[in-house]
């Protein structure tokens, strides 16, 4: 008789004894036993005359299918020191569901569950949000183009001041990270000084020239009528 004869005649011999439990049931010691129900598990398993004995999951435990264990899975702990916070509580029959804290986004996730979260980058100088952090992605940054700035905090970068548009000088030259510092311009205020002047100058000669021309005619209608 061949090797693979033999093989061939002793997994029959195996399908033939072995007994398949059905699929409510779970085996122990060569017998099926009745599974227990999710949020409950084995207690006493069967015997020929008694049925499997469950008992509730209690504390944080729970099983969330059909079984035959002999304890209860841990709830999962939702922990602040990975990022997380509890957004389903554990229940006899599910595990608990955990979501990231707020600036926090998640890298780790497992049936429909977080296990854990980064905090959310934050932009540096010269740099604007791009796109904002949500608890599934990370924050996004850019680069300011030139002639503007951020401090980070951004979410889209803003144009240098131009100090000549207010007639001012430029102290300090703007950067991608800051803004133009402008200061008063000693030339633009000669320039201003040099109008102001002589426009207030005129406007002061025509009220006095207005001023004796009133008093001329008042002291001639009070001559005519004398």
């Amino acid at each position: 008789m061949k090797l693979y004869d033999i093989f061939v005649i002793l997994k029959l011999l195996c399908i033939s004894l072995c007994k398949a439990c059905k699929p409510a049931e779970y085996k122990i010691d060569k017998e099926c036993c009745p599974m227990c129900a999710a949020g409950t598990h084995v207690s006493k398993h069967c015997d020929r005359e008694l049925g499997t004995n469950c008992i509730p999951c209690i504390g944080s435990t729970y099983t969330n299918v059909p079984n035959g264990l002999s304890s209860c899975f841990t709830c999962t702990v939702c922990d602040e020191g990975h990022g997380l916070k509890v957004k389903k509580k554990c229940e006899s029959v599910s595990d608990a569901v955990c979501e990231p804290l707020p600036r926090y986004y998640c890298i780790d996730v497992n049936n429909g569950s977080c296990r854990k979260a980064r905090e959310h980058s934050t932009c540096l100088p010269g740099q604007y949000i791009n796109q904002t952090g949500t608890a599934s992605k990370d924050t996004v940054c850019s680069d300011c183009p030139a002639e503007t700035y951020s401090d980070g905090s951004f979410t889209h970068c803003k144009l240098h001041t131009i100090c000549g548009s207010l007639w001012q000088k430029t102290i300090t030259q703007g950067t991608r990270s800051s803004d133009a510092v402008c200061g008063h311009n000693p030339l633009y205020l000669g320039l201003i000084l040099g109008i102001l002047l002589p426009v207030l100058l005129l406007i002061a000669i025509l009220s006095v020239l207005l001023w004796n021309r009133k008093k001329i005619s008042c002291c001639r209608n009070q001559s005519d009528n004398s």
